[in-house]
């Protein structure tokens, strides 16, 4: 089980696009020039970074996917000498897997990953506390917090994936050898061919992928324990600013 929390939340990089995005404007090019408007998302952003605190969790499984059925099993250094395997077979492991998830796109999305993390990340119960503060006060405050609270957890879980991602190729993870395309994510543009390669993240709830393995990812990766998140009987998650996600890597 990995851990990670950022040593400095005020140096979280939330772009300022994405908290217009969640605002709903639909725009190119650079945000609107309303210097109201962006003065309270300045500071709004700056009262967050105050008090979040954002942490993660992961673990890498080995991963087999046959049509639409992905089956992730304990994670060993032994699965690396088996990667020029098929993604679909394994003829040595008969054990039973760990979870399983029965998604057409998920499998789609991972079929040439050999393995894959199970990820969550939250940014803590203080921009919840922080929105509650400015609730019965305002009405625009409260909407630009729970945007710039979306555009900050995106952004940290952009920057913890780019960490795990570049601790694998430090630590001399072999890719396996599976063809690549559009959805994956490179690790730089100068990227080599035996860098650590990961799709998209690939969230509960998304296409056919339900909503129900949330608990999956408390069960395994002890959320409530290790960071400190819930799960309520119509499986929303506090912190609200939280995700959990699937990475495949390749």
């Amino acid at each position: 089980m990995n851990i990670s929390s950022l040593n400095n939340e005020k140096k979280l990089n939330i772009d300022k696009k994405e908290i217009y995005r969640y605002l709903g404007y639909h725009f190119g090019g650079e945000v609107p020039l309303d210097d109201e408007l962006e003065k309270m998302v300045d500071d709004l952003t700056g009262k967050l970074k105050e008090v979040i605190t954002p942490r993660c969790a992961y673990e890498m499984y080995s991963l087999r996917v046959k049509d639409d059925i992905c089956s992730l099993n304990r994670y060993s250094c032994n699965d690396l000498d088996q990667t020029s395997l098929d993604a679909n077979e394994n003829p040595d492991d008969n054990s039973e897997p760990l979870l399983v998830i029965k998604s057409a796109k998920l499998s789609a999305h991972i079929k040439e990953c050999r393995f894959a993390i199970l990820f969550a990340a939250t940014i803590g119960p203080g921009a919840d506390m922080l929105i509650r503060r400015f609730s019965g006060r305002s009405t625009i405050k409260p909407a630009i917090l729970q945007a710039v609270g979306a555009a900050a957890i995106e952004a940290f879980a952009d920057d913890m994936t780019e960490s795990i991602k570049q601790e694998l190729s430090c630590s001399g993870f072999a890719n396996s050898p599976a063809e690549t395309s559009d959805s994956m994510v490179s690790v730089t543009a100068k990227e080599t061919d035996d860098s650590v390669r990961f799709k998209m993240r690939f969230s509960p709830g998304y296409g056919d992928f339900s909503l129900n393995h949330q608990n999956d990812f408390f069960r395994l990766l002890q959320l409530e324990k290790n960071l400190g998140m819930s799960l309520n009987s119509a499986l929303l998650m506090s912190p609200s600013k939280s995700i959990t996600a699937v990475i495949g890597v390749l």
